[in-house]
């Protein structure tokens, strides 16, 4: 379980979700041409107890599902191949539950602990309806599973950061400077923050460093907030390079994966709606202006095997079979 600390010398902001109201091969992700942009293959996944949890789901699928810089990472969703679209629904029994990287962002232990109302977990709705449990507060219980998705390690929903539920809180440096998962730890709020919480769950999947030694994940400013912030040019070569990035705006998360060149255009998935979007860098979405980012580098992926070893096992695996059937 993870223990309040205190919030010092860094500037905060509350990330509350905002309710919807309306299998490839890891390790070759490529940059594509669409709709007059460059863009990766993102997945794009329907809002899932929590916007920030959602989206730093779409990043871990992303990673799981294409790799990074030639290495693997497919233990980031278990079970299998994180999907590349949520927002079609199952049927029962088990619903969106169904979906492999919903266990991931927002697992059954965490909804049963953290996302209530009147005692009552709030399973069937994807946290924003039914029971009325979005933005509720005040009813968690003690915990009864030990943490296995991103909103447990992120905070996202628990009373103890004063997150309502479907909220995450994240960290930033006033003067504009990047906020590394080492620094949250350093300064004590590493127990509150979204972003080391992300990398949290990246270090439990396998991966990684340990968070509080951690320079690989961070959040910041951009730079229409506070000179010196995050810059577009950034977030193009993020994207360049393979890097998806988290977007923060007013009260909403959303997963960054591709721009528009020669314009201020980023394309994003913004967790209400099953198409591509687009917005102005620095701008506003659906009224909500563009103030930070979070991101991180991937490292300690697994090395592919070569295709020859993997040849010669399939031959030996067929000899194997070759020699029962004979005897």
């Amino acid at each position: 379980m993870r223990r309040k600390t205190p919030k010092n010398l860094l500037c905060f902001v509350v990330v509350a979700a905002l309710f919807c109201l309306s299998t490839a091969l890891a390790g070759a992700s490529e940059l594509t041409l669409h709709k007059e942009g460059t863009v990766l293959p993102g997945p794009n996944y329907d809002w899932w107890y929590g916007c920030s949890a959602t989206s730093a789901g779409m990043m871990m699928g992303y990673y799981d599902r294409n790799g990074y810089g030639g290495l693997f990472y497919s233990n980031l969703v278990p079970g299998g191949v994180a999907e590349a679209n949520t927002f079609p629904k199952l049927p029962a029994p088990n619903y969106n539950w169904g979906y492999l990287v919903n266990n991931s962002i927002a697992s059954w232990g965490h909804v049963t602990d953290f996302y209530r109302k009147n005692g009552t977990p709030d399973y069937y709705t994807g946290g924003g309806g039914g029971s009325g449990a979005y933005l509720n507060s005040g009813d968690d219980q003690a915990a009864t599973h030990s943490f296995d998705c991103l909103a447990d390690f992120m905070g996202t929903s628990q009373d103890a950061y004063k997150n309502l539920n479907g909220s995450t809180t994240f960290y930033f440096f006033t003067n504009g400077a990047k906020l590394y998962a080492k620094d949250a730890y350093n300064y004590g709020i590493y127990n509150s923050d979204g972003m080391y919480g992300m990398a949290e769950y990246f270090y439990y999947a396998g991966y990684g460093n340990d968070p509080s030694t951690d320079d690989k994940f961070f959040s910041q400013y951009i730079d229409a907030k506070i000179s010196g912030g995050f810059t577009l040019a950034e977030y193009q070569a993020a994207i360049d390079a393979g890097q998806v990035v988290m977007i923060h705006v007013e009260g909403h998360s959303m997963f960054g994966y591709g721009y528009i060149p020669g314009t201020n255009t980023i394309y994003i998935h913004d967790t209400w709606a099953d198409c591509d979007q687009t917005m102005t860098w620095g701008g506003y979405y659906s009224g909500l202006l563009h103030y930070g980012v979070t991101c991180f580098e991937p490292s300690g992926g697994a090395v592919p095997l070569p295709g020859a070893v993997l040849l010669m096992g399939s031959g030996l695996f067929r000899l194997l079979i070759w020699r029962r059937r004979s005897s």
